[in-house]
């Protein structure tokens, strides 16, 4: 409007204006065409595995992208935190391929939406904890009914409120709590599956460095190394590096590791 407004003063005739009010019209419906063909895609037939995205950081593509690479079509996976069934869930979208999991919430106000939404999984409110703490009930601090920020550690929950004051500590609940071995014992057949993926707010390294990989393993681990704890990730990629696993991806809040051996197929 102001190249025309602009026009006017330096005398263009009443048709130029016309002309340029004209194009400046079709230049607005040629953007609202490219708006609303955005709203409206639906992915690109050369997008191997479609255009959605469930996780927070997209890890789900690249395990798809990581599974493909190795030849599997449909893997299994144990959720550990899993939260949601869709919501910014690291699973949905192999739930939504064909493939079949274990997804392990310590939130009872969580596990029927697993229960409804993805009746062919294995649905388990249960709290894990390191070994050597499994076995007794512990104390689940609840941010709200649905919050990803509940948690055992009530550091962690403490922290969180303190940096976000609008927030508060609702109630604490007495959790049962299992190990991650129990967990593979009891509902995965004593085997670990193709993807071990956990969220557990700053649980997730003494979980892992107590867990039993001498008789089977996951091929691919995605766990938290960002959270209100801080940044673990050198931490964690020493802890699992020296288990057997090289670093095959990192997102803003994950790192990816895949078991030695798979170097050559995947990179």
């Amino acid at each position: 409007m102001n190249d025309i407004m602009a026009m006017a003063k330096v005398g263009h005739t009443y048709g130029q204006v016309v002309d340029r009010m004209r194009a400046l019209h079709q230049d607005l419906l040629q953007l609202k065409e490219t708006i609303d063909g955005q709203s409206q895609f639906h992915g690109h037939p050369d997008q191997a595995f479609g255009h959605l995205s469930f996780a927070q950081h997209g890890e789900d593509m690249i395990f798809v992208n990581l599974f493909h690479l190795i030849g599997i079509a449909k893997p299994t996976w144990l959720d550990v935190g899993a939260h949601h069934p869709i919501t910014i869930s690291n699973t949905a979208l192999l739930y939504q391929r064909g493939g079949r999991g274990v997804n392990v919430e310590a939130n009872p106000n969580l596990i029927g939406n697993f229960n409804q939404l993805r009746p062919e999984d294995v649905n388990v409110n249960v709290g894990v904890a390191p070994k050597d703490k499994a076995g007794a009930k512990m104390t689940f601090y609840m941010i709200d009914k649905g919050s990803g920020r509940n948690t055992f550690d009530r550091k962690a929950a403490e922290e969180f409120v303190a940096q976000y004051p609008e927030f508060s500590i609702q109630e604490t609940l007495d959790i049962d709590t299992v190990s991650i071995d129990d967990v593979v014992r009891q509902y995965c057949g004593g085997k670990y599956p193709d993807l071990l993926t956990m969220d557990v707010e700053n649980l997730d390294y003494d979980i892992l460095a107590s867990a039993d990989f001498s008789a089977t393993r996951p091929k691919f681990i995605c766990v938290e190394v960002v959270s209100s704890g801080g940044d673990t990730s050198s931490q964690m990629k020493e802890l699992i590096t020296s288990r057997g696993y090289f670093v095959a991806a990192r997102t803003i809040g994950n790192c990816i590791f895949a078991q030695n051996g798979l170097q050559e197929k995947i990179l």
